[in-house]
């Protein structure tokens, strides 16, 4: 038998399954992350591109060094949920 609730006459499913809940702060976590790394390589290549007159080169290479971070953090992540799922 499932444990099914309503809330205001609405069913819902299972209260305390919460899987979902860290799924989407996983996925949250990741993207701030990669946009953190991104938009910290754009602001740092800029000052250094206007301190020394490389415009646009360094602003470049550091937001895919940003990139190239992000995925790596990704796949990190990823192999850490893998595992912590097989645990479970």
């Amino acid at each position: 038998m499932a444990n099914n609730y309503e809330i205001e006459g609405i069913p819902v499913a299972d209260l305390n399954n919460h899987k979902w809940i860290k799924y989407m702060a996983w996925g949250s976590t990741v993207a701030t992350a990669l946009a953190g790394l991104v938009g910290g390589g754009y602001y740092l290549g800029n000052y250094l591109d206007s301190r020394w007159g490389t415009d646009p080169w360094l602003k470049i290479g550091l937001m895919l060094v940003g990139v190239v971070l992000g995925i790596a953090y990704l796949i990190i992540s990823l192999s850490k949920m893998g595992k912590s799922n097989d645990e479970s």
